[in-house]
């Protein structure tokens, strides 16, 4: 990254400052239930848009790693690379964390009805944790997707998750120690007011493109 923290930075920068001000819209919302849900559903589209700014980030740091021309328009590389699989994909990936939760939210409303309600809001929580796990778990296999969909941009939704579930197996435990390994630096970022973050995030972002590049490698 030496010499490209400026162009990393200032995607980062302009990513994050697309998303605020399309979250505006959100903030704006009534507080009635009909704006509430308008809010929702608002709060849904943008964390879509999102995604597909990530798959542009991801592309970024793709050309800077294998030495390609790399420039602030591989932002919105998403847009012109079959944005309908990245939404397909991110619904699919959103659906497949999302239950493991399901049972954990049912037992821990059913607890303010039950008779012994600390015990089965304990057991909800208990469920929650292992459901957080399990989510975890499972956003790591499908964490390759993005990179994938660039490579293989001819690729169906479905050939793309099959591949990263192929490329992460025995790998999910190297990629969850690099996401902890993050950890203190991405708190020393936070304790400067987020301006460490700037160069962490970079940072972070290019090790994981390089974990991808050396999973491709080995599975050649």
């Amino acid at each position: 990254m030496i010499g490209k923290y400026r162009n990393a930075i200032s995607i980062l920068l302009a990513s994050n400052l697309i998303i605020s001000t399309l979250s505006l819209f959100t903030t704006s919302a009534s507080n009635s239930t009909l704006g509430i849900i308008i809010g929702l559903i608002i709060n849904f589209l943008i964390t879509l848009f999102g995604t597909i700014l990530t798959v542009g980030q991801c592309s970024f740091y793709l050309n800077v790693a294998c030495n390609q021309t790399y420039q602030f328009s591989d932002l919105f590389t998403g847009f012109k690379i079959h944005p309908d699989k990245t939404i397909i994909t991110q619904l699919i990936i959103q659906l497949l964390t999302a239950l493991p939760l399901l049972p954990a939210i049912g037992v821990i409303l059913y607890s303010f009805q039950a008779y012994n309600i600390i015990v089965v809001f304990l057991v909800g929580c208990i469920l929650f944790i292992l459901g957080v796990g399990i989510s975890w778990w499972i956003s790591l296999r499908y964490s390759q997707v993005y990179y994938l969909l660039l490579d293989f941009p001819d690729y169906s939704a479905k050939e793309l998750l099959r591949m990263s579930r192929e490329l992460m197996k025995g790998n999910v435990g190297r990629l969850l120690y690099i996401q902890v390994s993050f950890i203190p630096l991405t708190l020393v970022g936070l304790l400067s007011f987020g301006v460490g973050l700037l160069l962490v995030q970079p940072y972070q972002n290019m090790t994981y493109t390089l974990f991808y590049l050396d999973l491709m490698q080995s599975n050649n």
